[in-house]
This record gives C-alpha cells, structure tokens and sequence, in this order.
C-alpha cells in the first residue's frame, strides 16, 4: 500500500468517527423543567408614635400631688405580626418610689397630646404602680409590659394603633425627705418584635 492510500485512508476512517461523533451529539434524548422566580424578600417591623419627642410627663419644682400626662399614638406599620412591649430601660435615681405612673390604653377621635377625647379600653389602666416598680419590673424588651389593640388581640399587625395615656404623680404622702429629689430623665420605650 502506497503512502497516499494509507493518508486517504486515515481520512476516511477519521470523517466516520468525527460523523458518527456529530450524530451522537446531536441526536440525544432531552427533558428539562424549570422552576423560575425564586426569591427571598425579609419582612418588616416597624413601630412609631406622634410624641414630636415631647415627654409624656415632666413636672418641675413639683409639690405632693402635682401630675402631668399626655396621650401617646403608637402605630404599627410593620409587614410582619408583632408582640409590643413598654419598658424603661433607664435607672431610676431617688424620687421614683414617690412617683405614681399609670399607663392606660385607649383611643382617642383625633390623637392629641393633652388626652382631649381620650377613652380608656374597658380593662383601664396596664400599669399603676410606682415608677420605680415600673423599671425594676419593666426594664429590657425580655421582661417588658406586653400589650394588644384592642380586647381579644394577641398581636399586633399592619396598621393597629393605640393610644397610651402616660401620667405621672408625685405621691400626696411624699416624705420631707424627697425633697429636692428627681426621678432622673428617663425613656418609656415601646419595642416590636416580630412573632
């Protein structure tokens, strides 16, 4: 056999493989499903009030039996179910255990500080109690004061709201020696978390 017929030869056998090779590719069997449009989108917590940063009470040169509130609106526009809690997550200093703070929910027709309107829920007042039991009882969002909108609530969802009357008195039998005392500026805090 000559050197061209070994070359044509070669050629030959290597364009069978090459085709057999091409008809393999592109002759086999398929099948695919798809399943699109994954993704993963984080909710939202998301609570506020129409406090302008104005204190619920502030009393100042107070005697026995001076009191001050305002009236709180705290909103919750969040995605997600919420459990609200109030806390303070500030220390008292020696005037608390002479201060009477109540904390009542309610409603009110058109929110406003001064409580104008303001109707407490049927159960009255969460809190009635010293502000210095208040914040060694209430301090962090763990042991904080739960509570819901309305009667038979056991959370909170887009766009409930409460309004808090928050009120403050210096007890009518403060001894003479809580004279000169303070409270201490302190925060009253409403936190979400989601359930």
């Amino acid at each position: 056999m000559n050197k061209t017929t070994k070359v044509l030869r070669s050629l030959v056998v290597v364009g069978v493989v090459g085709s057999v090779a091409a008809v393999g590719v592109f002759s086999a069997f398929s099948s695919q499903t798809d399943n699109p449009g994954n993704e993963v989108a984080a909710g939202t917590v998301t609570l506020s009030d129409n406090d302008s940063d104005l204190a619920a009470y502030n009393i100042q040169n107070a005697k026995p039996g001076d009191t001050d509130e305002r009236c709180i609106r705290v909103s919750y526009t969040g995605s997600l179910d919420a459990t609200v809690k109030l806390y303070t997550p500030d220390s008292i200093s020696d005037l608390g255990p002479h201060v009477n703070l109540q904390i009542t929910p309610g409603t009110q027709v058109v929110p406003a500080a001064d409580c104008t309107l303001f109707v407490a829920d049927a159960g009255g007042a969460i809190y009635n109690d010293t502000l210095s039991a208040f914040q060694s009882s209430h301090n962090a969002y763990s042991n904080g004061l739960v509570d819901y909108p309305g009667a038979v609530a056991t959370k909170w969802v887009t766009n409930d709201a409460v309004v808090y009357r928050v009120k403050a008195t210096l007890a009518s039998n403060a001894p003479d020696t809580a004279q000169g005392d303070t409270t201490g500026t302190h925060t009253i805090r409403w936190e979400a978390q989601n359930q």
